[in-house]
């Protein structure tokens, strides 16, 4: 039953002892062959899944960790995050309102706080990492952010603090460079003074990708070129975008479609879908992904799978601002890469992606009367990691299998809320208040253990990130 063990050589591995999860009482790979597996081995060295199976030989000096009664699955991966909004979370005046209100709230509260030099490189580096701990502490070890916030149109480093915030955590990061260049004076939908000029839009982009981008397989930070929406930016930003990406191996191509707002938008300046409008600035094609997809011409589903573009589920905002959900089984029918996110917390609250993954099965049950049609927990779960990994490019991601990235996640099955649990997988999604790992391994190195973060000060991490904040009760 023991896998051979096969390694190639990774850039950027870390100099790391190898790890033994010894006995692990049930394992979901979400690999080529779906297969689930009870009491087995799994051994991580050299950054990658080297070995499943009963009673693999660790090297010398391996940690052994005790993984009797953990369900163990790949790392989930959230596609689609916006990590600033962490510091923006909860307004009593955005509770109910819809995307129009919700949009004047938020840009109005981040420029505010920006003027009282709140928004800052280190105040978002710090909110960020929060979010990243509360992220990898429901099972993420994977995040794409898309930051598009760039107050008085200057290229400050806001990126450069959440990608140095991503390394103390242990997180693997795609750190998305977003834009907004089409203010109001222009036709836009977002006050200008949160605009940019293409051309510092771009300089930045490319600074970023010298700096930071790795195209290595088992990358540790990726750079993506995110434009916020048609709603919001320039037609010439998004063809930008796609030379840039074509000159650089490895960056992504990513944004919003179809959340109502950019649909009368571009039905309305373009007379043409956001679909359509994609198709003639080269975005139709692999290495672009889309969030949320909501409010979509059934029509075309066909095309967004054979065009092979990402498409992002993002129910708990969806649903928080009235859209409604995606047509998630329409998608699967079609045979399109569908992956699952968050978004911000300033329209989700929160990080916890598993805790999203129980919503969307709950949630789903409502648009219909035949429970054969109805998302299962496995197939949500396979949107979360393996899906999320396809949207981003990383087939290494989001699956355990020999030669994938050594990354886990690990819950309790002998927690109180699992007691009468008959199938682990389900009871995950479905039972009790367990959202908190017990383990988490991004890279073969551990991140948590025993439920608490090891990389970072969690306690004190919280009081920083706070005390940037304002309002903050």
């Amino acid at each position: 039953m023991t896998e051979d063990v096969k390694m190639g050589a990774v850039s950027d591995v870390e100099d790391s002892a190898a790890v033994l999860l010894k006995d692990v009482g049930y394992l979901v790979t979400f690999d080529d062959d779906q297969r689930e597996l009870k009491d087995v081995d799994v051994l991580l060295t050299n950054g990658v899944v080297a070995g499943i199976g009963d009673s693999v030989v660790p090297p010398p000096g391996a940690e052994v960790v005790d993984a009797r009664g953990l369900l163990v699955l790949p790392g989930l991966v959230n596609a689609h995050q916006h990590l600033y909004q962490v510091g923006f979370r909860s307004f009593p005046e955005l509770e109910r309102v819809d995307m129009g209100g919700w949009l004047a709230g938020l840009h109005g509260r981040t420029l505010s706080a920006w003027r009282s030099n709140h928004f800052t490189p280190e105040s978002v580096g710090l909110v960020a990492k929060a979010g990243m701990v509360e992220s990898v502490l429901s099972g993420v070890t994977t995040i794409a952010d898309q930051h598009y916030v760039f107050p008085g149109g200057q290229s400050d480093s806001y990126l450069e603090s959440m990608i140095a915030a991503a390394m103390d955590v242990g997180v693997r990061f795609h750190a998305g460079r977003g834009s907004m260049t089409l203010g109001r004076t222009h036709g836009g939908s977002v006050p200008d003074e949160v605009c940019q000029e293409m051309s510092d839009v771009l300089n930045h982009a490319q600074q970023l990708i010298e700096d930071h981008h790795d195209s290595d397989p088992l990358a540790r930070i990726r750079i993506d070129l995110a434009p916020c929406g048609l709603h919001v930016d320039r037609p010439e930003m998004f063809e930008e975008f796609v030379a840039l990406a074509d000159a650089n191996p490895g960056v992504g191509l990513h944004t919003h479609a179809y959340q109502e707002y950019d649909t009368s938008f571009c039905l309305e300046k373009y007379d043409a879908t956001p679909w359509q409008m994609l198709g003639e600035l080269g975005w139709q094609r692999r290495g672009v992904w889309l969030a949320h997809m909501v409010d979509v011409p059934h029509s075309e589903i066909q095309q967004y799978a054979a065009a092979g573009v990402g498409i992002v589920h993002v129910p708990a905002p969806d649903l928080r601002l009235g859209w409604g959900l995606a047509p998630v089984r329409a998608y699967l029918e079609a045979g399109c890469i569908l992956g699952f996110g968050t978004t911000g917390s300033a329209s989700n609250d929160g990080c916890n992606q598993l805790g999203d993954v129980r919503l969307a099965a709950l949630a789903h049950r409502t648009t219909g009367r035949d429970p054969e049609r109805w998302p299962s927990v496995r197939e949500l779960l396979q949107l979360a990691t393996r899906g999320s990994a396809d949207c981003l490019n990383r087939p290494l991601l989001g699956r355990l299998a020999v030669g994938s990235a050594a990354d886990i996640a690990a819950w309790s099955l002998d927690s109180i809320d699992r007691v009468g649990v008959h199938d682990p997988v389900a009871g995950l999604v479905l039972t009790g208040i367990s959202d908190r790992c017990e383990l988490v391994v991004v890279g073969g190195k551990i991140v948590v253990r025993d439920g608490r973060c090891i990389t970072v000060d969690e306690t004190e991490l919280a009081r920083q990130a706070r005390a940037t904040m304002t309002d903050q009760t």
